[in-house]
């Protein structure tokens, strides 16, 4: 099974591929000007069909919420992430070493619709995607505007991603032993 997280940001032109972004950033300069109000979506690419591509939230604090979950997840927890502008929530269910992944129309109580039933994918894999989108958002700002580092949006999903590296690092010395 084919497994990615996309970032949607949401600029003047419609949605931009973070990545296509980074690429442009000085065009994007104005939009990406104040970093907590630039608007986006995490988009999760499974065996080519994109699912979760239809709502528009704060990015920052949507990718801080999905990087917090990680030594949560990694502990064996079971986490949701509600959206704030939008009635969907995604949720993740660790299964030894996989993580459920799902996204859904209700409440973190209440499931009404799934967009995406729960789709077993491989730990490593998740984690591995979920740093690389707390990554990208940093190198987005980094390139785009050195002053980003004054956003407490910005920073809280810096220092999210720091301890999220972490726990990764720890849960993989854990397993080796």
């Amino acid at each position: 099974m084919k497994f990615a997280l996309q970032l949607k940001i949401d600029v003047a032109d419609g949605y931009l591929d973070a990545t296509n972004l980074s690429n442009d950033a000085d065009a994007y300069k104005e939009a990406l000007a104040n970093p907590s109000d630039v608007d986006g979506m995490i988009a999760v690419e499974i065996d080519g069909q994109t699912f979760g591509d239809n709502y528009s939230d704060p990015l920052l604090r949507l990718a801080a919420d999905w990087v917090r979950k990680v030594p949560w997840i990694l502990a064996g927890d079971t986490e949701t992430i509600a959206l704030r502008n939008s009635g969907q929530c995604f949720a993740f269910v660790p299964t030894g070493e996989s993580v459920e992944l799902s996204f859904f129309e209700g409440t973190e109580m209440e499931i009404e619709e799934y967009i995406l039933e729960p789709t077993t994918v491989r730990l490593q894999h998740f984690i591995e995607e979920s740093l690389e989108l707390g990554d990208q958002l940093i190198a987005l700002w980094a390139n785009a505007d050195g002053a980003a580092s004054a956003d407490e949006d910005y920073r809280d999903l810096s220092t999210l991603l720091d301890e999220a590296k972490t726990a990764w690092h720890d849960f993989q010395l854990h397993q080796r032993r």
